[in-house]
């Protein structure tokens, strides 16, 4: 049984391999069959003649053709289907373009991997001769002799005419000819015929001018007719360095409308007529490296629009236009880095020479024009990924310092970038003690800002890096006091490794209680004052937390002023360390015009409550009876929840109408009478605003008494509301009294 098992297997085996290489064979039939048409299609295209041209022109047409032919087959049999991995498709399709620019190819490559851009290569060769047989040659192009080899292009293996002269790409006609409308649209839509009427007037093409200062190039270009784009460059090869009023040649208008077929067909054609002219004429034919007016290059829109096939088409077809600035000092490759896009940064990168990393380092500097930094780029624009790629191919980057003396990780810690900060740390931890210019250390940059996950990540690499001081001779504690870091100063001072930071004395011999004093954040006090010691710290002044917030408060009344001062004198006081009176200081009354506001905003309140109050007090739940012997009574008279709603709508009615009458005291223009009746109306009205929620809950009870269940989810509600209102009004009545005991400091606490 087991031997007829393994056979059985076999067999199975055998018949799976047998059937996959078939489906095989017949899949590459398929594609050769389509491949083959596809050709027979193209080739009738390029035969066909065109009424009122030159044999060069024909040549030229079917050059342009074959050309972009090339290209499509190579993308064809390089797409990302036939990989055998997976991988971005912008990845993809970078890769195909550098195998396409590649120059490197053995004979045997030739004619066994690429074996269709060899068949299109023969029959090219032979349309070519026909072509001038045919015709019996012309003046500009002599007839090929046939004992004579012909001409070959480096790339397209085709044969092309190797006597252009530089005056049929740079020299433009010096007269413009405006382009009526109908001529404007009929380009713009794409229509081939307005090429045959210009041709039958005689009017040069190259003279044609838009409005806006564009050829009918631009016009082909921007709305992606290729054939036409085509046409007109076997035409009228000088339209490809004419710009138009912008400063942009119809590269430039291409790359920016996301044509991608028109910027394949125009670098192939630039790409043909540079194998074809001296070092000289292929200097200045070079549209990848000029600018329009705002100094932008074609890569530059293309990389600002995201259109990735063209970015990466452009980049292998020149590779220093990535590093040329544009008129705000930006180039492509700082654009690059700052989209996030790490595979074309590296293969911009690898660009830059061969040399040892020193040698890189100085290349890269001395090709990037504008801004450089582009590891503080990509930290800025929190690319990890684009940060991977520059440090990996120059490592020397993690020291290098901006303008502002920052390292890449300083400018990390002050961001808040936690994946960026974290990859610089795994690969070296000396950027920590490295400070800027002002003497702040990634730390201190960190704590400053508040970055909590930073500084504990840093602490976590680096715990020595706790006692690093900055020019001010302030830890990371005192850069958090000072700047009201309240998340961040708590989770220092809970922790036993650090909370001794507390202790700590800057040049100033300010501790980080004194520099929160200062800067009046009052929810720091209850955790910097922790020991004794700290509230009896002297700065070099002699000043005390307590003596500076006294000395610098203000006579009139300031929230955060008050609170912060109510604060240290509840420490000082539950500590004994003085005597302590009152918790607050006597305020100057509010100028004239102040006042008044304020006094008639606290009116308008208790008006409002009075006059809610009196309606609820005749609107009780349950409504009145309408028959004897109980006859407009209330109907829910026996309810005891009614008369809690009574006994509250009283009250807040009652202390609402005594505040009015404390108020209108203030309006007699005495200051002292203004500072007396606020102190008196503000506890009155913040009590009837109490009463008057009350009654509603009680109202709502008494009418929905039954329902237990709902009754219990209303009262926690009103109870969340009632700490809430009180903690938020609460200290505001409290520190607007003259006198408060130190008893009351725990509720300011809370």
């Amino acid at each position: 049984m087991r031997y007829q098992l393994t056979v059985f297997e076999s067999f199975l085996v055998v018949l799976s391999s047998r059937v996959l290489s078939f489906v095989s064979l017949v899949g590459v039939i398929i594609g050769l069959g389509c491949f083959l048409q596809s050709l027979r299609t193209e080739m009738a295209l390029v035969q066909k003649p065109v009424v009122g041209t030159g044999t060069n022109d024909i040549v030229m047409k079917q050059i342009l053709a074959f050309t972009f032919m090339e290209q499509q087959i190579i993308l064809h049999f390089s797409s990302p289907s036939f990989a055998w991995f997976e991988m971005d498709s912008f990845e993809v399709r970078l890769d195909i373009i550098e195998e396409q620019t590649s120059t490197v190819v053995s004979h045997d490559q030739q004619e066994g991997k690429n074996f269709p851009m060899n068949l299109i290569s023969k029959v090219a060769r032979k349309l070519s001769s026909r072509n001038f047989s045919q015709n019996g040659g012309d003046s500009a192009t002599p007839p090929t002799d046939s004992a004579t080899p012909p001409t070959e292009d480096t790339e397209s293996g085709l044969e092309f005419p190797n006597n252009l002269r530089l005056s049929d790409l740079f020299n433009l006609p010096n007269e413009n000819v405006h382009m009526n409308a109908e001529i404007f649209s009929g380009v713009s839509n794409g229509n081939k015929e307005c090429l045959e009427k210009l041709r039958s007037y005689g009017t040069r093409m190259a003279c044609l001018k838009s409005d806006g200062g564009d050829s009918i190039l631009h016009l082909a270009a921007t709305w992606g007719h290729l054939e036409l784009v085509k046409n007109i460059v076997s035409e009228c090869p000088c339209l490809l360095l004419e710009p138009n009023s912008k400063g942009q040649i119809p590269l430039h208008v291409a790359a920016h409308a996301g044509r991608s077929a028109v910027v394949e067909a125009l670098v192939a054609s630039v790409t043909f007529f540079s194998d074809r002219l001296a070092e000289e004429g292929k200097e200045r034919l070079n549209p990848y490296v000029l600018k329009d007016k705002d100094g932008n290059t074609p890569l530059h829109l293309a990389i600002a629009r995201l259109h990735m096939e063209i970015v990466a088409r452009l980049v292998y077809a020149n590779h220093d236009a990535s590093f040329l600035g544009n008129n705000k000092g930006i180039s492509s490759l700082y654009m690059a880095v700052e989209s996030g896009y790490p595979y074309l940064v590296e293969k911009i990168l690898q660009n830059t020479g061969n040399e040892d990393l020193e040698g890189k380092k100085f290349n890269l500097d001395s090709k990037l024009q504008g801004r450089k930094y582009l590891a503080h780029a990509a930290m800025k624009a929190k690319k990890t990924a684009v940060l991977d790629v520059i440090l990996n191919e120059y490592p020397s980057l993690e020291d290098e310092r901006d303008k502002d003396g920052r390292t890449c990780l300083s400018l990390g810690a002050s961001i808040g970038n936690y994946d960026g900060v974290c990859n610089m740390l795994d690969r070296s931890t000396k950027s920590v003690y490295v400070c800027d210019e002002d003497g702040f250390f990634p730390i201190h940059t960190a704590a400053e800002n508040g970055h909590i996950r930073i500084v504990k990540k840093i602490l976590n690499r680096c715990p020595d890096s706790k006692h690093l001081l900055n020019k001010l001779g302030q830890n990371i504690l005192h850069l958090a006091a000072k700047n009201g870091e309240y998340p961040l100063v708590e989770i220092l001072m809970r922790d036993d490794d650090t909370k001794h930071l507390a202790t700590g004395q800057d040049v100033d011999g300010n501790t980080p209680l004194h520099l929160a004093t200062l800067n009046w954040h009052s929810r720091l006090i209850p955790f910097l004052n922790y020991g004794s010691n700290i509230l009896q710290l002297r700065n070099n002044n002699g000043l005390t937390a307590r003596e500076i917030a006294e000395s610098m408060l203000k006579p009139n009344y300031i929230f955060q002023e008050r609170l912060t001062l109510a604060f240290l004198l509840y420490s000082h006081w539950s500590r004994g360390l003085g005597s302590v009176k009152s918790l607050t200081k006597p305020s100057e009354p509010l100028d004239r015009e102040k006042s008044k506001d304020y006094v008639n905003t606290l009116l308008l309140v208790a008006a409002l409550v009075a006059t809610m109050t009196f309606t609820a007090g005749f609107t009780i739940p349950g409504g009145f009876n309408s028959s004897a012997p109980d006859l407009g009574r209330a109907t829910l008279a026996t309810n005891p929840t009614l008369f809690i709603f009574m006994l509250f709508d009283i009250l807040a009615m009652l202390s609402s109408l005594a505040t009015i009458f404390t108020l209108i005291w203030a309006q007699l223009g005495d200051p002292s009478l203004v500072s007396s009746s606020i102190n008196v109306a503000l506890p009155l009205l913040l009590f009837s605003l109490f009463c008057m929620a009350s009654t509603f809950l009680f109202g709502v009870i008494t009418a929905i008494g039954h329902v237990n269940w709902f009754v219990t989810m209303i009262i926690f509600i009103f109870y969340i509301f009632f700490i809430l209102a009180a903690l938020i009004l609460g200290p505001h009545v409290m520190l607007q009294r003259p006198y408060l005991h130190p008893r009351s400091g725990i509720f300011l606490y809370f």
